[in-house]
């Protein structure tokens, strides 16, 4: 009996229980955080705001219109009636101006956008990473809740034998040590299986307490995860990398504005005279005005060292980004490669092998040749495995999903 559940469990993968439900889908826990995460969220309205910047930039200022009345030179007009004067006035910036100013909003509203893109992957990353921890936490309380039964009928052997003057008292205390040692480690599995689930729920945009379930599982790739080469893809497709070439651009256009700021403004205005209560159309008076930039060398001169300045600034920040991304990239995938070595190694020598030395020693120790410490020990290396493995899938999973977050793109 005890040697049938033993090989139920080295031969069936433990299926996580189930909690609160069907188990979740990793496809429809991005989705469902891709639609209602709130960081997600605020990221694509501030998109949508500066895109909504991009014409204000390229408008002129509001005109000015005055209305002028006049007692003072009332004497001089035959009627002696006030004056009444209507006037227009409107401020045209230098041409170039307007164009810099929008290219300047439209830089920031590209920036923005890119934002918005990189915070996706952000998410989808980190719903990656609390799926995993989830699933993983599920896969140890499975493994754990069967070494547990399978202790629990070894204790039961051992009592037997030291009720019958075969075994010693020592085999049966150690047992319920160990049942004891499985106890603890289900408290804090469960520990972290309410963490990962809150981490999940907050991501998805759910109360930090609803159940979830036990995720349902994925398949490890049968390859090593490749990108050709990464840091080629990253810099075409990792939006942070998009958003700090679209603040050198539009550093290089407001360098430009500040110099052209030297150049003048003009200032048009049209008055026309009002008499009782009609328009004088012969009664009207035009003028032009122009800034000078009289004070260049406090103002101007200045203006454009600074945006120098600022553009030098995001040049270096974009190039540290660059050697940032190319640094995680590198350490993603080796994390990745080397998780997938591992789950070979499981899955191909560590677990078999252990799988066979709790045979041997449940079979010596049923015929009275074995040492029941030596089974227990063995029992505890092939938990020990499993969990190991698990932990490689899920450092397999987090790797990718890092991997695929700096790349920029996703991988299958």
């Amino acid at each position: 009996m005890v040697r049938a559940a033993v090989f139920a469990f080295l031969l069936l993968a433990p299926v996580p229980a189930g909690r609160g439900g069907e188990g979740l889908r990793l496809d429809e826990a991005l989705r469902e955080a891709l639609a209602s995460n709130p960081e997600l969220l605020a990221a694509r309205k501030a998109s949508e705001a500066a895109a909504a910047r991009i014409p204000q930039a390229a408008a002129l200022n509001d005109p000015l219109l005055e209305l002028e009345y006049d007692r003072i030179n009332a004497d001089r007009m035959a009627t002696g009636r006030p004056m009444q004067m209507y006037s227009i006035t409107q401020e045209l910036p230098f041409p170039v101006k307007l164009y810099y100013r929008a290219k300047i909003a439209s830089r920031i509203a590209r920036a923005a956008h890119a934002n918005y893109l990189a915070k996706e992957h952000d998410i989808a990353a980190r719903v990656k990473g609390a799926f995993a921890d989830l699933f993983l936490a599920h896969s140890s309380a499975a493994i754990m809740e069967e070494n547990r039964r399978l202790l629990g009928q070894y204790s039961g052997i051992a009592t037997e034998r030291y009720a019958a003057g075969k075994g010693t008292q020592a085999e049966a205390l150690k047992a319920q040590v160990e049942l004891a040692r499985a106890d603890n480690e289900l408290v804090l599995i469960e520990q972290r299986r309410l963490t990962a689930q809150a981490r999940l729920n907050v991501l998805m945009g759910r109360p930090p307490e609803r159940e979830i379930g036990a995720p349902r599982p994925a398949s490890p790739p049968p390859r090593a995860p490749s990108l050709g080469e990464p840091y080629s893809i990253a810099q075409e497709s990792n939006p942070e990398l998009a958003a700090y070439r679209y603040a050198v651009e539009r550093g290089e256009a407001a360098l430009a504005l500040s110099a052209n700021e030297f150049m003048p403004d003009l200032m048009v205005k049209f008055s026309q005279m009002v008499k009782r209560g009609d328009l004088q159309g012969g009664m009207w008076a035009g003028s032009l005005g122009v800034t000078i930039p009289l004070w260049f060398i406090q103002k101007q001169a200045f203006g454009v060292r600074e945006m120098k300045l600022e553009l030098d600034e995001v040049r270096a920040e974009r190039r540290m980004k660059e050697q940032s991304v190319a640094l995680d990239i590198r350490d993603s995938l080796a994390r990745a490669t080397a998780n997938w070595k591992l789950l070979r190694l499981y899955d191909g020598a560590f677990i078999p092998q252990a799988e066979e030395m709790v045979r041997a020693a449940l079979k010596s120790y049923e015929a009275g040749a074995g040492d029941f410490l030596n089974l227990l020990d063995s029992q505890r290396t092939l938990i020990e495995f499993r969990n190991e493995r698990a932990r490689a899938s899920m450092g397999l999973s987090a790797a990718v999903a890092d991997l695929e977050r700096a790349a920029g793109r996703e991988i299958r």
